[in-house]
């Protein structure tokens, strides 16, 4: 899992709490390790949304898209069904490549369950990778 630099991480955070529900648990009334994926997309939606960065609409040739490239994740302690967690996600540039760093602690008992890095890169409309990043969302991210 690609570790963080204080260099490359910016000052952005943002934090949700989230329900272990019904739906997200398996067999054994855990979080089911797919579960987080949705929450972590939710997280980096939310923490772009917070700095005035909106993710393109179908169709609107002007605007980016930000693929998932790679997926990273650290399973350290289960988070049973009825448990609250709260998770923090982090920003970090390297290159031309957008790195969230998340982490999901129990309030139960206030261990972290997951720590995870995602890869997310920019491209425009008709999918062609941004190398560098778009002047819009460097000046946004002040850098």
């Amino acid at each position: 899992m690609p570790s963080s630099t204080s260099e490359n991480m910016l000052q952005w955070l943002h934090t949700m709490d989230l329900d272990v529900n019904i739906f997200d648990t398996d067999c054994f009334g855990v979080m089911w390790h797919g579960a987080y994926t949705k929450w972590m997309e939710m997280g980096r939606v939310q923490l772009f949304e917070s700095q005035g960065i909106f993710l393109s609409k179908p169709g609107d040739r002007e605007g980016y898209i930000y693929p998932v490239v790679e997926q990273n994740f650290k399973y350290k302690s289960a988070a049973p069904y009825g448990d609250k967690l709260t998770m923090t996600t982090r920003l970090a540039i390297e290159g031309y490549k957008l790195l969230f760093y998340q982490t999901f602690r129990s309030h139960n008992t206030d261990k972290i369950t997951v720590e995870a890095v995602t890869t997310v890169v920019v491209v425009d409309a008709d999918w062609k990778l941004q190398r560098r990043l778009p002047d819009l969302l460097a000046q946004t991210l002040g850098i």
